[in-house]
């Protein structure tokens, strides 16, 4: 049996989060969390919306955990809960003016990240990383359903 990948797969998002936090925090975004970085990728700038369910699905946390985290974003003016107007009852997360800039920020450094992993290892590598990443997420879901 060959060594677990866990903790280099772990260092690897740890490291990316630090970036983006680092890049933010370069950007005047001092007061954002590593949850904040997690999220902000996941919220769209056009300002369509989308609800806490469905982040919070995509997040891979539950909808209380998602619900908190909601909370904090927009205490800070990064994000705003709007009527849904496809059903009143629901809110739509929407990011602020605020949270655009931040969306930029963040989504700048995933591209410096990119560009940092096709010098370090070529395209048809991270082709194949991502292909590979992508097919143990969905394996790895399965045990969450079990």
């Amino acid at each position: 049996m060959t060594d677990s990948f866990a903790p280099a797969l772990g260092a690897a998002n740890r490291t990316l989060v630090a970036a983006v936090m680092v890049k933010a925090g370069k950007c005047g975004f001092k007061d954002i969390t590593p949850a904040f970085a997690s999220l902000m990728p996941h919220l769209d700038p056009t300002g369509a919306g989308m609800r806490a369910q469905e982040l919070a699905r995509r997040l891979g946390v539950t909808k209380q955990a998602m619900s908190q985290l909601i909370r904090e974003v927009q205490s800070r003016g990064y994000i705003e809960q709007v009527a849904d107007p496809s059903d009143t009852r629901a809110k739509l997360i929407q990011l602020t003016k605020r949270g655009i800039a931040l969306h930029e920020a963040c989504h700048q450094m995933l591209s410096s990240i990119n560009e940092v992993a096709l010098r370090a290892l070529g395209p048809t590598r991270v082709r194949r990383l991502q292909k590979d990443l992508v097919e143990l997420a969905k394996a790895l879901a399965t045990i969450t359903e079990q």
